[in-house]
């Protein structure tokens, strides 16, 4: 067997330590939870609400396939959010660069019609926000690619 294959005493007794720990961690945890409920229950009600407010910022989320489909049926119009210098290093067919720091300056570019708009950014953590300018400018029917750009590479689909 090659070298890097073996496992010494010290790292199996590393994982076992390792494992006991967090169990222990975790079961204090669970006790803290339960003893304290009247501290932990408004604790989960305000992080599952966090949660829920921010599933939908700013538009739908949408997967690559979706996009596709919508691009395909001419029923989208594509905004990416990067910056100039990453829009030409690779886009979506037929997207529009809107940086997100100029998305309010430039809304008026974005013509309101039946068309979603689905905002692109680098790894759909921005495009919330500028889904939430869009929508406080007047535009409906927001869709946000999730995952963004990133996703897309993933998923390995052309870029532009």
């Amino acid at each position: 067997m090659p070298n890097k294959y073996k496992i010494s005493f010290f790292h199996l007794f590393f994982l076992l330590f390792l494992s006991i720990l967090i169990d222990n961690v975790s079961m204090e945890l669970v006790n803290f939870l339960i003893e304290h409920y009247y501290l932990s229950l408004p604790l989960i009600i305000a992080v599952v609400l966090f949660l829920i407010s921010n599933a939908n910022k700013g538009g739908k989320k949408i997967s690559p396939q979706t996009l596709i489909s919508l691009s395909n049926s001419d029923s989208a119009l594509i905004i990416d959010l990067r910056d100039s210098e990453s829009f030409s290093a690779g886009h979506i067919t037929a997207s529009k660069n809107i940086p997100l720091n100029e998305i309010s300056r430039r809304s008026n570019e974005i013509i309101s019609s039946e068309k979603s708009i689905v905002l692109v950014c680098e790894m759909g953590s921005s495009s919330p926000n500028a889904g939430e300018i869009l929508k406080k400018e007047g535009h409906n029917n927001i869709l946000i690619l999730k995952g963004g750009i990133n996703q897309w590479k993933i998923d390995n689909l052309p870029l532009v």
